[in-house]
């Protein structure tokens, strides 16, 4: 019916439950979650809302118009999987072990890769800075290095660094 929606959220990146209006656009299926892809009120811009933390919805009477200008495949292509962020240029090195399976699958469309001397594989492309991009380049372990950027590398050495203390020594 195109009518915006007041729905309580639960911000993952906030730690609380939000109120906001939103012009729902389309439902997206994703990394095995469903996403609510609208324009939020609140932050004044298109946004990706996961569907199990919408708290309630309430439909208003007000209609909107999804903008002629609004691109779906746009709005999603940067992210690895469903987290947004700004675009970088990122250069990964796959060891030998890592290499073999990193190949064999498309992580991202923007993604380039060469064969580097001794059985690696260079990994280039474009896609969203997130927490997201994080996890995935710890998911090879010492399978792999950021080359660039430096803050992409900075980040991860600092998740890898906090998960090591983490663990050290813990018990439950």
């Amino acid at each position: 019916e195109k009518k915006r929606i007041q729905m309580r959220y639960d911000s993952a990146a906030r730690g609380r439950v939000t109120r906001r209006e939103v012009d729902p656009y389309r439902l997206w299926y994703a990394s095995g979650g469903l996403y609510l892809i609208g324009y939020c009120h609140l932050r004044k811009e298109p946004r990706m809302f996961a569907v199990e933390r919408i708290k309630s919805v309430t439909p208003t009477d007000r209609p909107y118009q999804i903008p002629l200008h609004f691109d779906f495949e746009a709005f999603v292509e940067d992210s690895l999987t469903v987290m947004r962020g700004p675009r970088i240029k990122v250069e990964l090195i796959f060891e030998k072990g890592t290499a073999a399976w990193a190949k064999d699958r498309v992580w991202h469309p923007s993604q380039h890769l060469t064969r580097v001397p001794g059985g690696k594989l260079r990994m280039t492309m474009t896609i969203a800075d997130s927490r997201e991009l994080v996890g995935w380049i710890l998911s090879f372990g010492s399978g792999v290095r950021v080359v660039r950027p430096n803050g992409l590398r900075v980040a991860v050495v600092e998740e890898a660094d906090a998960i090591l203390r983490r663990n050290s020594g813990s018990t439950l």
